[in-house]
């Protein structure tokens, strides 16, 4: 399996899933020409892409999600939830509906969505042995039980708390980034992959604040707090990141 990073970040988030059979989009938060862009610099196409799942309804993850199901015939799956929030902004797309319960297929590939908390209605995504979890204010109990079992990851490490605390966000929007339905921190995300990913071999840390964090600090956490032998990237905010194999 094959994880490429598009975009991650408040400024557009898009990751690419695929294996020998398939090739599966989770997220497209940029233009459609800045997508196609940055797989054209990979290699890859979105005439290849068989679906594009969407976490949440938030601009940053479906900015480019219509236009891009109009122009390559290519599915949206999303819960209930997300589509009556992004509804008008998808526009006429070809639909597919998923719960948070129940796992799902496309082609030969499964997928477990994961409750996220955020302050809408969203959720993450196990694809394999590889797991997908950005914009949740916490460690949910979903997040929790499937992490053990995960060879690699992306995961969000948002902020970092002395730099939020002390910056020049307002009040309520400190408050709301903090809050169990806001986003994680650098310690959060680090001491989650220490304590509860004994597997894996892979960690993408990604949804990094513009003001609240830097690449070099959320490295140092990392370095700092996971004490286990693991292959990491911090994921660019303002750039394609790369791709793994798994």
């Amino acid at each position: 399996m094959e994880i490429s990073v598009i975009a991650s970040g408040s400024n557009g988030n898009c990751c690419l899933v695929e294996d020998k059979d398939s090739s599966i989009m989770i997220d497209a938060g940029k233009s459609m020409l800045e997508i196609e862009t940055r797989l054209n610099k990979l290699g890859k196409s979105m005439e290849n892409v068989d679906a594009i799942l969407l976490t949440h309804a938030h601009q940053d993850h479906i900015s480019g999600a219509g236009v891009l199901s109009r122009r390559y015939n290519i599915p949206l799956y999303m819960t209930n939830e997300v589509f009556s929030k992004a509804r008008n902004k998808l526009g006429n797309i070809t639909m597919k509906k998923f719960s948070v319960e129940n796992s799902f297929k496309i082609n030969n590939l499964s997928i477990k969505p994961i409750s996220t908390s955020h302050n809408t209605s969203s959720c993450g995504f196990v694809i394999g042995k590889f797991g997908l979890f950005t914009d949740t204010g916490k460690i949910t109990p979903q997040m929790n039980s499937i992490m053990p079992k995960l060879n690699a990851v992306l995961l969000e490490s948002n902020h970092d708390v002395d730099m939020l605390v002390n910056g020049r966000y307002p009040a309520f929007l400190k408050k709301w980034i903090l809050s169990d339905q806001g986003h994680l921190s650098n310690e959060h995300a680090s001491n989650f992959i220490q304590t509860r990913g004994k597997k894996l071999s892979l960690a993408l840390l990604g949804h990094l604040s513009e003001n609240n964090n830097t690449p070099q600090i959320a490295r140092r956490t990392f370095e700092n707090l996971v004490k286990r032998k693991i292959e990491y990237s911090i994921l660019s905010r303002d750039q394609l990141s790369g791709s793994w194999k798994i």
